[in-house]
């Protein structure tokens, strides 16, 4: 793993940090951008960026009920689609927030938004980096993922309706043309349409369609 020095320093920390309210709180991570994480350019590296995303999610998994509730009934969180949009760089010891939040639900996934912020300095507040990734929770005995439904309810989350935005909607659209196109250069099944569904944009009702 990559990010040991920062695991084994945040296991000790971890106590002291603020539990979030529930699974729709925003994580938050203060951090600098160290040798160990630079490239030939001399700032953050592209792979890093995935790697400190997955470690806001563990921070955000954590500090909620989420992480006790997935440990407690044997479930596993799975990253199904993920995608990375890079608008300044982070240069070498620069400080920056990795900021984690669920954005949109459905009810087989959820949709978390990862940005990196400027902390510090003329570039301040600006937005260095936006990620979007789409997670599942799935239950290993039963062979099927856990409804949003069910995880908000074991969560204590109540029922939260997030705007889809647009950016969000295109991000959906593209994780289904990409299942598309790979069925259908497997042979299994024509690419009918890239649309997402009516009901797939409801949060309020349930999707029992299954992904392959």
């Amino acid at each position: 793993m990559q990010l040991w020095f920062r695991l084994i320093l945040y296991t000790f920390r971890f106590p002291f940090r603020e539990k979030l309210t529930d699974i729709f709180s925003k994580s938050v991570l203060r951090l600098h951008v160290l040798p160990s994480d630079i490239d030939l350019n001399i700032h953050l590296t592209n792979s890093r960026y995935l790697s400190m995303m997955d470690f806001g999610r563990i921070d955000h998994l954590s500090r909620t009920k989420l992480g006790k509730t997935i440990f407690r009934k044997k479930w596993t969180a799975l990253t199904n689609h993920a995608t990375l949009r890079f608008r300044r760089e982070l240069p070498l010891w620069e400080a920056f927030k990795l900021e984690t939040e669920v954005v949109y639900w459905t009810d087989d996934a959820a949709v978390m938004e990862q940005r990196f912020i400027f902390t510090k300095g003329r570039n301040k507040g600006i937005v260095a980096a936006t990620g979007l990734v789409r997670i599942s929770v799935y239950d290993r005995e039963k062979r099927a993922f856990v409804p949003t439904t069910t995880v908000l309810k074991e969560t204590g989350t109540p029922v939260k309706e997030l705007p889809l935005q647009p950016h969000v909607e295109a991000f959906m659209k593209e994780e289904k043309a990409i299942q598309a196109y790979e069925r259908k250069s497997a042979g299994l099944a024509p690419v009918d349409t890239l649309e997402v569904s009516a009901a797939e944009n409801d949060q309020s009702k349930a999707d029992t369609r299954k992904h392959g």
